[in-house]
């Protein structure tokens, strides 16, 4: 015996369970939804039957299971109206089956996987309310609706002509007949209804682990009925009427059954309301199997996942059986897929096992299916909503953010007030809102500022959604700026998109701004543009000397040939990067005064060996006097240190300022916010400093000059005053009575 064989064999007691449970309420629903549709009764249980056996042959859903579903009872029933007869309407759906299967060859099934999962579960939810609602004035005696319909909207099609207990005249939405059917309850009929509620609960909480092969749904049939049976023993008119029961049809010999068999009428093949019928069909069904296996998928504990486009063939070749035999159009259905699953099913046999119970029934046991009460297959299905409607699904998807609840919201309300196909497109109508406005904001990836220049990182996909995002963004810049257009980044851009930012940069002169481009596709000209300013701007530095050297020696015929001999400066200046702070310039020194040496944020670190080669070359060569750690306002190290944004390699550098922010940042976090970052600069100073006189060349030559004298200066570029930074208090704490230094 192969694995297969073994697996079947194993599976088969659960698979044949499960397929009875399915198809004891497959029977009522086949018959109602037939009846909705405007289709002879016996059409139903012909789509079960195929829903069953065809479908599941052909299938490779493990759990899903098919049938005639209430979504398409308007589209069917207008469907034999416009076309005049059952015979025409056949030949449409024989060609919507062929639709499905081409469709299915495709590949088409794919189209599935952009379903929004929030969309897919507010379906399953919505089917879950609707379950409960409609099933409630069955499970009390009120059955005027027809069993199986699910539309919230109730129409002349959708009552039950053969219930002839006294009731409301005309019923109009499912609401309204809940409200009615308290008013109408049969007491018998909710002692049975009742019994079975309370059968299927206490069965499935506390003997379904324990008997794995009874599902609770066939108790509460087998309880429901009996029921039914001693309550006709016990009083008079107990026992309930047909109007409460199942009604399948009776056929006394074969001749009967072929009788009430249809078959599609050919020629109408040419006419143009055919091919619209079957197409509307083709499409609606096909999108609602794909929603429900979808949903039949996720309450798979196995988490199987089903093929779509073969699901699609085989819903298409069996609503070409449909056709040929007569039946009206199936789909995979959510309702019966959760009973499968609650039963208890396996694999695929469940499906085609309930096909050929729904046969056997037809044709071997008729009256006894008549003797079970619709009350207790309402129980099953309220059961069944209440576990596809938990209220925690909606608590789940609100915590999952509005992104998700809306569009499941949404999905949730319309369907219910609508129906499945209409609720779904709803819920992605919806969804696909927040996409575009979760797409509208990735038009820019990042902003960056740093002073008088920034730089804009486009997103990786823009197309004309994101012009007006972009748009305001590039009107928003000031003047005066230098800006970059970073699209190294980009993988797609919209001609919209180029033609924007290019014509942006045509008349950013108005403004005073500099446009670079980085990887914008079709930027030669730009290019071009932008090499001869920096031609320009080169030759400009040059121009520039040659005027300061002329100016110098006029002034000084000996200048620069005294420079050439040698430096002596008194001082080493240790600076920020920043070009806003010319030593020479704001301490008005002249060449060869100050030897400079310069970094991010003026920060004294031990690995940086180029700084301290510097510094030991200006006290072992050049013998310096004074040692100026300087700082500046507006500083970008400590501005980034403070925001603690990520900036790239700078990031490694300015660890060394957040350290000394943590060092203070008690201090600091007191502060305003306008007043931290200023404060930063001085104590960034005042460490720095302290961190020089840590060091071995220092304390050497302290120790053997008397000197250098170290210095902490804040330079104010808004202001250009220099002040001096006191860090006496912070090296007293540090360095107090070490190394020789004084408290």
């Amino acid at each position: 015996m192969n694995l297969k064989t073994k697996q079947f064999f194993s599976n088969l007691p659960y698979d044949l369970s499960s397929s009875i449970a399915v198809f004891l309420v497959a029977i009522p629903l086949c018959l109602g939804i037939a009846h909705a549709s405007g289709a002879p009764l016996f059409s139903g249980i012909i789509s079960g039957f195929i829903g069953g056996i065809v479908v599941g042959i052909f299938s490779k859903s493990a759990l899903s299971v098919s049938g005639p579903t209430a979504s398409l009872t308007a589209i069917v029933l207008s469907g034999i109206k416009d076309l005049g007869n059952f015979e025409a309407f056949l030949l449409a759906l024989l060609i919507a089956g062929m639709i499905q299967t081409l469709l299915g060859i495709l590949r088409t099934g794919a189209l599935s996987a952009y379903l929004p999962s929030a969309t897919v579960v507010g379906m399953s939810v919505a089917i879950g309310l609707l379950l409960v609602v409609k099933q409630l004035p069955h499970l009390i005696g009120y059955d005027v609706e027809e069993f199986g319909v699910e539309e919230f909207d109730i129409t002349q099609e959708d009552v039950n002509e053969s219930y002839h207990d006294p009731h409301e005249v005309k019923e109009t939405n499912s609401l309204m007949l809940l409200v009615h059917a308290f008013r109408n309850l049969q007491s018998n009929v909710l002692v049975i209804g009742v019994i079975s509620l309370l059968s299927f609960w206490i069965w499935d909480r506390y003997f379904a682990k324990k008997f794995k092969y009874v599902p609770a749904s066939l108790v509460a049939i087998i309880l429901g009925t009996s029921t039914n049976l001693l309550l006709g023993h016990l009083l008079p008119g107990g026992a309930l009427s047909q109007d409460h029961l199942v009604t399948l049809p009776i056929f006394k010999n074969p001749s009967e059954l072929f009788a009430h068999l249809d078959f599609p009428n050919f020629s109408y093949w040419d006419q143009a309301p055919v091919w619209t019928l079957a197409l509307t069909v083709a499409f609606a069904s096909s999108l609602e199997s794909l929603l429900s296996v979808e949903v039949v998928d996720k309450l798979d504990e196995e988490n199987r996942k089903t093929p779509m486009s073969q699901e699609l063939i085989a819903q298409g070749l069996g609503n070409m059986a449909c056709g040929l035999a007569g039946g009206i159009p199936i789909t995979s259905v959510v309702v019966r897929g959760s009973v499968n699953v609650s039963s208890g099913a396996k694999t695929k046999f469940s499906a085609i096992f309930h096909g050929a119970w729904i046969g056997i029934s037809v044709l071997l046991f008729p009256k006894f299916m008549n003797t079970i009460p619709l009350a207790s297959l309402a129980a099953i299905l309220t059961f069944t909503g209440l576990k596809l409607a938990k209220p925690a699904m909606f608590r789940l998807m609100f915590q999952k953010g509005y992104s998700q609840f809306l569009p499941f919201l949404a999905t949730v309300v319309v369907t219910f007030f609508t129906n499945v196909l209409i609720g779904t497109f709803c819920g992605i109508l919806v969804a696909l809102v927040f996409v575009l406005y979760e797409d509208h904001r990735t038009a820019i990836y990042r902003e960056e500022r740093h002073g008088k220049f920034r730089r804009i990182v486009l997103g990786e996909n823009l197309g004309f959604f994101h012009k007006a995002k972009i748009k305001a963004v590039l009107e928003s810049q000031p003047s005066g700026i230098t800006l970059e257009i970073d699209g190294t980044r980009t993988l797609h851009m919209d001609q919209d998109i180029k033609e924007l930012i290019h014509e942006f940069r045509k008349n950013a002169y108005r403004k005073g701004i500099t446009v670079i481009l980085g990887g914008i596709p079709n930027m030669e000209n730009d290019i071009e543009s932008l090499k001869k300013e920096m031609s320009e701007s080169y030759q400009k530095l040059l121009r520039n000397n040659q005027e300061w050297v002329e100016e110098k020696t006029a002034e000084d015929p000996e200048f620069f040939s005294r420079h050439a001999e040698g430096q002596t400066p008194q001082t080493l200046f240790i600076g920020c990067s920043d070009s806003r702070v010319p030593v020479n310039v704001i301490t008005k020194t002249n060449p060869g005064e100050i030897f400079v040496t310069r970094n991010i944020a003026n920060v004294v670190s031990v690995d940086d060996m180029s700084l301290f080669s510097v510094v030991q070359y200006a006290i072992d060569a050049l013998n310096v006097k004074h040692i100026i750690v300087c700082g500046h306002t507006g500083c970008g190290g400590v501005r980034a240190a403070l925001q603690g944004k990520a900036a790239g390699l700078i990031d490694n550098w300015i660890t060394h300022i957040k350290d000394v922010y943590l060092k203070h940042r008690e201090e600091l976090d007191a502060l305003p916010e306008d007043k931290r970052e200023e404060r930063l600069i001085h104590l960034n100073v005042a460490e720095q400093v302290v961190n020089l006189y840590k060091t071995g060349m220092i304390q050497n030559a302290l120790a053997k000059y008397g000197f250098p004298e170290i210095h902490g200066w804040v330079y104010d570029i808004r202001n250009g005053q220099i002040s001096e930074v006191d860090y006496k208090d912070i090296l007293s704490k540090e360095l107090g009575g070490l190394y020789g230094y004084s408290k």
